[in-house]
């Protein structure tokens, strides 16, 4: 353990191992609530607005950004989950590379060093963050289906629907949409057959909030 605190301080990796170490107490202040993490991805990594209407070069350079983001994976998932995997590489191919090839801790070696571990670190990055951001897309589209609900009149399909259990079934150009619902606090029940208009999404999209169609 002293000897990877050592290697970890020499001049040559000590930048990485400042990066690192802000990288470590972002994810730990996000973990006590401290701060917030945004999860949202890039709006077509700056392609829209004033891109749309720029120079040539405008569009030249927010084609490049938008290629490179989707061919390293960064347009996938926020930012932040790709830096900080980009900078658990570098750290980790950068210690590695320096001791099977730079014992003697020259910077100029190092320096050389950086290209193939900067590399790397972009080819782990993009096979790491491929499964992550199957899941930000799966968050995604649950975002996406919900826009998609709230607003939509459907009929009850359960007994009735109240502040604790219901379901409603909205009709589609396929398969109707059954989803659960509830009605807010204090609102009378409804029936089976009712007709319901979807209001807002519940806690991590379990149910749906209700209320009476023919309300105002």
């Amino acid at each position: 353990m002293l000897e990877l605190f050592q290697a970890s301080i020499l001049p040559h990796q000590l930048l990485l191992t400042l990066l690192l170490t802000l990288v470590v107490l972002y994810w730990l202040l996000v973990l006590l609530g401290a701060l917030d993490f945004e999860a949202d991805l890039p709006d077509d990594l700056g392609t829209d607005g004033d891109a749309h209407h720029g120079t040539g070069s405008s569009h030249a350079l927010g084609g490049a950004w938008l290629s490179a983001g989707r061919f390293f994976g960064f347009s996938q998932v926020p930012l932040l989950v790709w830096l900080s995997f980009m900078v658990l590489f570098l750290w980790f191919g950068s210690l590695a590379l320096n001791e099977w090839y730079n014992q003697a801790g020259s910077l100029l070696q190092a320096t050389w060093l950086l290209l193939p571990n900067l590399l790397g670190s972009l080819i782990m990055t993009k096979l790491v963050t491929l499964p992550v951001a199957k899941l930000f897309k799966a968050m995604g589209d649950a975002d996406s289906e919900a826009e998609e609900v709230i607003g939509r009149t459907g009929v009850i399909t359960s007994t009735e629907a109240d502040a604790s259990y219901g379901q409603l079934e909205i009709t589609t150009a396929s398969v109707p949409l059954l989803i659960n619902v509830r009605t807010e606090p204090g609102v009378t029940p409804l029936k089976r057959g009712d007709s319901a208009k979807v209001t807002a999404a519940g806690p991590d999209y379990i149910f749906y909030f209700i209320e009476p169609a023919s309300q105002n």
